[in-house]
């Protein structure tokens, strides 16, 4: 595939996740469900935690999923015979970094029983 179709491609994956970024962050899970949503043990202790952890986790893909489009522009112009390859490859570790920073979040902000930390202190 030639590079130019590549950074096509690419563009088009990054424009689909942002987009259905869009939709997630739109429409956050308002109650605990095994569907969709930032399902972790962690995250479905409580409602706080359910709530907190898919604002926050839905605002970070957002923000991953609109970086993202930096990557194949800038392999486009450094390193393109493996653009559409490395875009993939960098775009799915970066969503999979927002649950790695999710559960930081969530380890700041809650205990391991879901309540808040210094609540009311």
């Amino acid at each position: 595939m030639a590079a130019n179709e590549q950074l096509m491609v690419a563009l088009g994956y990054c424009a689909l996740l942002f987009i259905l970024a869009l939709i997630f962050r739109k429409f956050i899970p308002k109650k605990i469900n095994w569907i969709y949503g930032y399902r972790t043990n962690r995250s479905m202790k409580n409602e706080t935690t359910w709530t907190a952890a898919n604002a926050y986790s839905m605002d970070l893909l957002l923000k991953v999923c609109g970086l993202s489009f930096l990557i194949p522009v800038f392999l486009y112009f450094l390193y393109d015979p493996y653009l559409l390859l490395i875009t993939i490859i960098v775009h799915s570790l970066l969503i999979l970094s927002v649950i790695l920073f999710t559960e930081m979040y969530l380890d700041k902000h809650f205990n391991s029983d879901g309540t808040e930390k210094n609540r009311g202190a």
